[in-house]
């Protein structure tokens, strides 16, 4: 039996989560063969090139779209050889370049200049944002390097006889400096055909040259490409052609992947009711009421929502994980059923509810944006506090980061500490680890990341090429007062991020462990890029892992000590989780005791 890949990713999150109805969507697997497809996917690797490696981009008012959006009609409408060659043609004239140009058979090879001239080269340190504050991770600059073959470019073959030269070095006597500009495009949500096949060359060009996790892919994303193409040229409308784009990013198979615009808010629904889901024993049980009118209604925490706006959840949230990039299961399903209960702002939604204490109850609620935005709150208390056992609690997620040092001043003297990074956690709490440990060579984590020097097209010597950058992050022994005891971290499907980098270094400090279920598998910093139509695409641009070289990305933090919330324990008002932990420490707290006695 031959399952598409979608079915398979599908099963993925459905056969460990089970909200799954048993229908099977079929892909087009294998990229089509048609002259049009093969051409333009030949063109899109020309066009990246030039986009990201010929320095006059770096620095030059060149409209680069522009050129390609005004040679698509040209190129697709090509019935020979030469009529393809003169289109590319076209578009390379733009640069005003007479190095960059369509070479054919019979012509004079590339451009030899004297061998051992030196030239400067664009490289990428990563990928710089095109929206939003750059940090300055992600750069791009010149370097000045000795061309020892006396070319400074490289040969693209796009058809038999057929190839294009591009430019990839220039004189460093040029003064100038990169000062590349976002990419902007006409405000239309429904872009023109050649504005669509922009947008699927820069997704294929930018994820291919600057995704961190592209080796983790399942799939070829070359080959993803060549099936999406003809896809988005045929989106019928705004919406088919978002969704398209949401879907093709999917096969990234990384949480830190996602899509936005006004279309994609519509569709997914930018408000909620007043209710809080997780995944339960594979059921969507409330787990938070934010909402008044659903105390009044008779809802309690631990029901199970059956139905949204008369179509079954489980149908409802097949619909959305389609479009929903996950690098885990658990955390695919996770963002999934964040959207199951959305809708427009002010609409009033629908619910079939298994209630605990009777029959199913059928229910409306109002849905608001401001209930979609309230972080979620299900744990109360104080965030620092002793619990049974004298065992120390920190609740990270919300914790303000100057209250972090409180912990080991309020703890100090307990016989172990929890941190529960069960949500969103700040950065600023990695320097929990500084407390507890007084080394100072701890790996904390190993970072990795996309140095693009020059296309990664193949060549006479070589099928694939790629460089990238490494360091050893060290956690810093500074911090006092130090803590001796024992520790655990707090983990589930919420846990991503800086949480989970969090995670790394705690388990590098002291070999905290880690007590619940597999957290989110998405760590690193992000970059982002826009497309035509309006839509901002975020992805991974560091790899992380842990500091023993073990891979966390699609995997996520293990536990040490496996336990999961029961329905029955959250009806009961039980943290089981929380449970678990204490008893680990209290375990060990009276091991501890009794070998000093």
């Amino acid at each position: 039996m031959t399952t598409s890949c979608k079915s398979a990713r599908r099963c993925s999150a459905f056969c460990a989560l089970a909200l799954f109805s048993a229908t099977q969507v079929v892909d087009a697997q294998q990229p089509p063969k048609s002259a049009d497809n093969s051409r333009l996917i030949d063109t899109a690797r020309v066009w990246i090139a030039v986009k990201y490696f010929h320095p006059y981009l770096a620095y030059k008012p060149i409209d680069w779209d522009k050129a390609l959006v005004d040679a698509v009609p040209a190129i697709r409408a090509a019935k020979t050889s030469n009529e393809y060659a003169s289109a590319l043609q076209s578009m390379l004239d733009v640069l005003h370049d007479p190095r960059t140009r369509v070479l054919r058979k019979g012509d004079v090879g590339s451009p030899v200049l004297a061998k051992t001239i030196r030239n400067r080269i664009w490289i990428h340190h990563g990928f710089p944002p095109e929206a939003g504050l750059n940090p300055g991770l992600f750069y791009t600059a010149f370097e000045c390097c000795g061309d020892t073959d006396g070319r400074g470019g490289i040969t693209i073959p796009v058809s038999n006889d057929v190839e294009v030269y591009v430019r990839t070095s220039e004189d460093p006597s040029n003064d100038f400096l990169p000062h590349v500009k976002p990419d902007t495009y006409p405000s239309a949500h429904y872009p023109s055909a050649e504005y669509r096949i922009l947008a699927v060359f820069k997704i294929w060009g930018v994820l291919h040259h600057f995704f961190a996790y592209r080796d983790l892919m399942d799939e070829d994303w070359d080959d993803v490409f060549a099936s999406f193409l003809p896809r988005l040229i045929a989106a019928k409308n705004a919406r088919d052609y978002n969704l398209t784009v949401s879907e093709m990013l999917t096969h990234t198979l990384d949480s830190n992947v996602s899509v936005s615009s006004d279309e994609l808010n519509q569709y997914f629904g930018e408000a909620s009711v007043g209710l809080r889901l997780r995944l339960i024993e594979k059921k969507p049980v409330i787990t938070e009421i934010l909402d008044s009118k659903a105390t009044e209604a008779g809802l309690r925490v631990g029901d199970i929502v059956a139905r949204v706006d008369e179509e079954a959840i489980a149908q409802r949230f097949n619909r959305i994980q389609d479009y929903i990039s996950g690098g885990t299961p658990q955390r695919r399903g996770h963002d999934s059923l964040q959207r199951v209960l959305n809708g427009a702002d002010a609409s009033t939604a629908k619910l079939m509810v298994g209630t605990q204490d009777g029959p199913t109850k059928e229910i409306e609620l109002p849905r608001t944006v401001e209930f979609a935005r309230r972080p979620a709150a299900d744990r109360t208390g104080d965030a620092i506090r002793l619990l049974a056992n004298n065992i120390g609690y920190a609740d990270l997620t919300r914790l303000p980061d100057d209250q972090i040092p409180a912990i080991f001043e309020k703890l100090e003297s307990a016989n172990g500490i929890i941190f529960d990074a069960r949500g969103p956690v700040s950065l600023a709490a990695r320097s929990i680890a500084e407390h507890l440990t007084s080394a100072n060579d701890v790996a904390g984590a190993i970072i990795t990341g996309p140095m693009t020097l020059a296309p990664d097209v193949p060549t006479t010597q070589s099928l694939t090429s790629t460089a990238s950058y490494f360091f050893v992050e060290k956690v810093p022994p500074d911090a006092t007062p130090k803590y001796k005891g024992k520790t655990v971290m707090l983990i589930d499907e919420r846990t991503i991020g800086a949480g989970e980098h969090l995670g790394l270094w705690l388990e590098a400090a002291n070999n905290t462990a880690f007590i619940g279920t597999p957290s989110a598998g998405a760590d690193g910093a992000t970059s982002n890029f826009v497309l035509p139509g309006g839509l901002l695409v975020t992805f991974s641009g560091q790899d992380v892992r842990h500091g023993n070289t073990g891979k966390l990305q699609r995997l996520g933090l293990q536990p040490t000590v496996l336990v999961a919330p029961t329905i029955n324990g959250i009806r009961n008002g039980k943290d089981e989780v929380l449970q678990k932990a204490i008893e680990y420490l209290s375990g060990d707290a009276h091991t501890t005791r009794a070998a000093l006695h």
